[in-house]
This record gives C-alpha cells, structure tokens and sequence, in this order.
C-alpha cells in the first residue's frame, strides 16, 4: 500500500467535498456568514475597526486580524467584480484553503504520536471527511484560521517534547499564540496548554519552564497587546468579553435536566451533522413521520457509533494498565496534553452556554485534532490487527457515504 497516495486521495476528497459545499449553500446560509462578512466589508470600506455598541448583534466583538486579512483580499476581489455572490465564493475557497493546512498539520500531530502508518491516515481521514467540519471550512468565518492557528500551537508543544528547546521553537510557538490571540477567542484553551506543556515536558524541573515561557509570553504581548489594550480602553476588559456581551446580551438560563440534555442532544447531533442546529438542515427532517423516522434512526447510528469509539477507549485504557509499556514516555505526555487542551475548551464552552445558549459541535473544533485523534484511537481499538486496511477502507467509505446523504439533504431543502 501506498500510504503517500492514499493521505493525497484522501486530502483531495476533503478539498472535493468542501468546495462542493461551497458551491451547494447559499451565500449568508451558513453558521454566521452574513455577520463575518459585515465585519470584513466595515474594514474594506472603512480602512477602520469597528466598536461593538449595546445589543448589536454581530460578530463586531471578535478580535480582528482574520477580518482584516480577509477585507484585503475582498478588495482585490471588488476590483474584479461587484457580485457579492463571488465575494462570498472566493471568502469561502480562502477559508477552504486555510482549512487544507489545518489537515496537513493534523497529519504532522499524528505522525508525531504514533507510528502505525493505517492510525495516522485514518485520523486524517477523520478531521477531513467529517461533515459538520466541511461544511465549516467552507464558511466565511475567523474558526478556520483559528483552528489552524489553535492546532500549529498544539503541533509545535508536542513536537518540543522530542526534540531539544531552541530559539526558533520557541519563537514560532510565540508568534502563534500571538497571531492565535488577534484572531479567535477560541484560541484562548490552546494557549494555556502552553504552560501546561512545557510543566510535562520539565517536571520535576519546573524552573526550565521560565525562560522559555517568559519569552513566549513577551511575544504573545508585543503581537496582541496592542488589542489587549484597544479593548480595555473601550470595553473595560483587555480579553473581549465585555465586547461579546455588548454584542449578545445573556440568556435566561436555568440548569434543569431538559437544559442539560438539550445541551447534550444538541451538541451532538449538530457536531456530526453537516449543516445543523444554525440552518436548521438535519440528516431526515422534523416536519414529516418519515424525515422525523430517518432523523431518529441516522443520529442513533452515529451515537452507536460514538459509543463505540467511547468502548474502544475503554479498551485501550484497560490494556494499558495492564502493559505500560505500551505507550511510550512521548505519547503518555502527548495524551496529557491533548486532554488537558480539551478540558480547557470544554469548560469554555459550558461557561459560554450558560451565558449564551448555543449548543454547536462546532464550538469544539478548535481541538479537532484531539477529537480526530481519540475518537479514531477509539474505533482502531475495536478491530483485529490483520485487518487495518480494511478497516481504513471502510472507515473512509463510511464518511464518503454520510457526506453524499448530507449533500443530498442540503440540495432536497434548497430545493423546496
């Protein structure tokens, strides 16, 4: 088996089936669209940022640099054209780009942690074939930077762990936090992974950690604080959340039972699903016996299917208590690390839902090489060795089927 030509096809399917999904919706019909591409344009024609005023609705609150990237872009676009349908198009095949080196850093993080060549491809396969992440990617919005940005950062503290600290590693996990601070708040979880890294690789050591953590921190500063600063001065609060809630003023939450599970049902269904709870296009429908039938009986599948990846961890967990020798000292710090990133944003994301409810999957991709990793780990864990090719085969089959039912649903509701 060629594994070079297998990560080639299965990186063209990713590039293949975001575009399609670029092309299939609707300009401003996806998660936030229209507000992102208000902030661009506010930048384009105004050469200025915009200041969030009291219950604007929008995402004028999020930090700027992939705003203003993207409104030098739009300009060069507006010398060409004035159809916004095209300004939106080639917006979406940027962030589609962006997203293809997500993917590739995704496949240097596996190869990183594991040597099993099948493993590595089909958490590949995972992050680029997963429905709800194309449709993402192929969305005018500042995730997918922040994705890419969040997930370089995670790349480069893991790589440190197997290599010598230097001046370069050091400077370039720097200037991507930095870079991650101006873009996305999102990003906020992978840069507190950073000290939390660097206390794992150095333990009991801790004072290592200072130097090159005190290093990181000044270039973190030096690149966002001007933004810090633009914040306080206008919102009282140098990260932004005083901005948000200008911008989103809270819900009326109470933590009962049917919240808790509308918060868990939610987010599921719409972290597997490739449109969602923001556009209302589910795989069946909840209008019709029928699509209600379908829609029940597909999320059970994926849920059986989840559980089992859950199962297939429970596994490996089992057996590595047995043998721990099984991982290696690298992939028992990587795993640290990786969990502690994903805590982190999860309690971001049940703070920001008790705030402002919004139970999307898609609020945990910022750690998509984490879920792509376990989840994938999960399922391996449930096969017979003899047959890993196969079971790359038919896990990429899987996802190519349930990305044609979900091109399927999306071209049936527009159709309508």
């Amino acid at each position: 088996m060629n594994h070079k030509k297998i990560l080639t096809f299965i990186l063209i399917l990713a590039m293949i089936f975001r575009i399609i999904s670029a092309l299939i919706i609707p300009i401003f019909d996806k998660p936030d669209e229209q507000q992102h591409f208000d902030y661009i344009e506010f930048i384009q024609e105004n050469k200025k940022l915009p200041i969030v005023t009291e219950n604007q609705s929008g995402e004028f609150f999020q930090p700027p640099f992939y705003h203003a990237f993207a409104s030098f872009i739009l300009n060069i676009i507006k010398t060409f054209t004035h159809d916004i349908w095209y300004h939106i198009f080639y917006l979406r095949l940027l962030s589609i780009t962006v997203s293809m080196f997500t993917l590739f850093f995704i496949y240097k993080i596996a190869a990183l942690i594991f040597r099993d060549k099948i493993l590595i491809l089909s958490i590949v396969a995972f992050a680029s074939l997963l429905p709800s992440y194309i449709n993402m990617n192929s969305t005018v919005t500042n995730a997918n930077l922040g994705d890419l940005l969040t997930t370089i950062i995670i790349y480069l503290i893991l790589r440190n762990l197997i290599t010598r600290e230097n001046k370069q590693s050091i400077l370039l996990t720097g200037l991507t936090a930095g870079i991650s601070l101006i873009t996305r708040m999102s990003a906020i979880p992978a840069i507190l992974t950073i000290p939390f890294a660097f206390v794992v690789k150095h333990y009991p050591k801790i004072k290592r950690t200072i130097k090159p953590l005190t290093i990181i921190l000044l270039l973190i500063l030096i690149i966002s604080g001007w933004n810090l600063f633009r914040n306080f001065i206008l919102y009282d609060d140098p990260i932004g959340i005083n901005a948000l809630k200008l911008a989103h003023p809270p819900d009326d939450i109470q933590v009962t039972p049917t919240f808790i599970g509308r918060i868990l049902g939610w987010t599921f269904i719409t972290f597997w699903a490739s449109f969602g709870r923001t556009n209302n296009i589910f795989i069946g429908n909840l209008t019709s016996t029928t699509g209600l039938i379908v829609f029940i009986v597909s999320y059970l599948l994926l849920l059986l299917f989840t559980l089992s990846a859950i199962y297939g961890l429970y596994r490996f967990i089992k057996k590595y208590r047995k043998n721990k020798n099984i991982l290696s000292d690298m992939q028992k710090k990587s795993f640290m690390i990786l969990i502690f990133h994903l805590i982190i944003l999860s309690l971001s994301f049940i703070s920001f839902n008790l705030y402002d409810f919004q139970p999307q999957g898609r609020l945990f991709f910022p750690a998509i090489s984490t879920l792509s990793i376990f989840f994938t780990l999960g399922i391996y864990n449930l096969i017979n060795t003899t047959k890993k090719y196969k079971f790359l085969y038919s896990y990429i089959t899987l996802f190519l089927v349930l990305n044609i039912i979900s091109i399927i649903n999306i071209m049936q509701h527009y159709i309508k």
